[in-house]
């Protein structure tokens, strides 16, 4: 397989910003979707929507999400193939580094993440684009879907895979822009830790919520 050639340190820089990016969005996100559960029949949450998805400032902010969402997904999957084709052939004795281990599970949670994320666009984003046939009281859609076991629970374990991603990540993007040391490394780690629980759990506490009927 040929494919373009573009310095792996400047492909993995680019993940990095990318992941960054997309990090500091989902606690944007994850705060919004709190809206959810104000009892107000959708009022707040509803006028969100609606500014998201008139406003023409916003409007071009989601082009550039989503192509660093593309970019963060493509560049991640070269490098995973391009390591995958250096890798010398014949080795007998795996490897067992902690980078190793978690650079291959951050491929394997990207992956599912990938998949998640269609059914999610699927569900609102398409929706709102009218690709795909739904209800767009984006407030009322959401009652409808989180309170449906399935679905609920589907959302759930997608949001411990994001924690995954998110843990291991927090700390990569601080390796790959050389901003992790032995003095910090420590510290990074645990902040990552912190900042997916926290955005996790505020994306949880929505469908539990409205599952529940909180």
């Amino acid at each position: 397989m040929n494919l373009p050639k573009i310095h792996s340190i400047s492909k993995k820089i680019l993940v990095a910003l990318m992941g960054a990016f997309l990090s500091l969005f989902l606690l944007f996100h994850a705060s919004a979707n709190l809206c959810i559960l104000r009892n107000d029949g959708g009022a707040w949450y509803n006028a969100f929507c609606d500014f998201m998805g008139t406003n023409y400032v916003v409007k071009a902010f989601e082009i550039i999400l989503l192509g660093a969402l593309a970019l963060h997904i493509v560049l991640a999957l070269w490098l995973a193939i391009t390591n995958r084709m250096a890798r010398p052939k014949g080795y007998k004795k795996p490897q067992r580094s902690k980078t190793h281990t978690g650079s291959k599970l951050q491929v394997w949670t990207g992956i599912l993440l990938l998949a998640g994320l269609i059914a999610h666009f699927t569900d609102f984003f398409f929706v709102k684009l009218g690709w795909v046939d739904g209800n767009l009281d984006f407030y009322q859609q959401a009652h409808e879907k989180f309170q449906i076991p399935h679905v609920a629970i589907a959302y759930l374990v997608f949001f411990v895979v994001v924690w995954f991603h998110m843990r291991h990540g927090f700390a990569a993007i601080f390796q790959t822009l050389g901003l992790y040391n032995y003095k910090y490394g420590k510290a990074i780690e645990v902040i990552g830790v912190i900042y997916a629980t926290v955005v996790c759990l505020m994306f949880a506490a929505v469908v539990i919520g409205v599952y529940f009927g909180l």
